[in-house]
């Protein structure tokens, strides 16, 4: 082991990719979340030791960071879908209620939830998240059965996204556009409140060398603080007052 490693763990097979870990506290302990392209993992951060393990083939393109609201801890793939696991409250462990059935990344060819940059939100029993092409889609988190889906929220295009931050009853949303959005996402459907254009958008989102896909996107997260909303692309950074008196 080098000089100042703890502990390590082979996981996955080389060139393995997987979303960002996350570290919660479930189970009366602190749980290392790691997803994988071949699993869903719970490991002791002080030593390495598995808690629980789901496998899951997902083939890459798990990039979003597992998502947890109470006993609720959900992944989602933009090939195969989510995946929603229930915490145990007395001790780490977890057991798999749904998962998605789909293999597509197409919007009319998938079911629940695909989703590639914008982590999903969990709300009571309900998920909310931007699905592979742009599509915002509301869940039933018990079963993973889509309620509603729509494509005002954002451009309707291949690794759609949106930065959604959870203020109150209503959402602050950057999308791929530059807009900023106020909206609503509720059981029944989503509701807009106000929208604005705050930056541009100037980073390209193609690739190969016929830039598949090609289109300008921003695809930065933005911060808030004190009412204000700091947010950059690749050209410029700026700050803009979200208070009411200042308009």
């Amino acid at each position: 082991m080098p000089p100042g490693v703890l502990w390590g763990r082979a996981l996955c097979g080389p060139g393995g990719r997987g979303a960002a870990p996350i570290i919660y506290e479930a189970g009366g302990v602190r749980q290392l979340i790691i997803w994988h392209p071949s699993a869903l993992v719970s490991l002791n951060p002080e030593n390495g030791e598995v808690y629980w393990e789901e496998p899951w083939q997902v083939g890459g393109m798990n990039v979003v960071t597992p998502v947890r609201s109470g006993n609720y801890l959900l992944v989602s793939n933009f090939y195969n879908g989510s995946m929603m696991m229930r915490l145990s409250n007395d001790r780490p462990a977890a057991t798999m209620m749904w998962k998605g059935s789909s293999r597509s990344e197409f919007p009319n060819e998938t079911d629940g939830l695909h989703a590639v940059i914008t982590p999903p939100q969990i709300i009571g029993d309900y998920v909310y998240g931007v699905g592979s092409y742009g599509e915002l889609r509301g869940l039933d988190a018990l079963t993973g059965e889509r309620l509603w889906m729509s494509g005002e929220m954002t451009p309707q295009s291949r690794w759609g996204g949106a930065f959604i931050v959870q203020h109150e009853d209503r959402y602050f949303v950057n999308n791929d556009d530059g807009d900023l959005i106020i909206a609503q996402f509720t059981p029944e459907g989503y509701v807009e409140l106000d929208r604005t254009k705050l930056i541009e958008a100037t980073t390209s989102a193609g690739y190969g060398p016929r830039r598949r896909h090609d289109r300008l996107v921003n695809w930065c997260h933005p911060a808030y603080a004190n009412r204000h909303i700091v947010q950059r692309n690749a050209q410029r950074i700026l700050r803009a007052s979200l208070a009411a008196e200042d308009y």
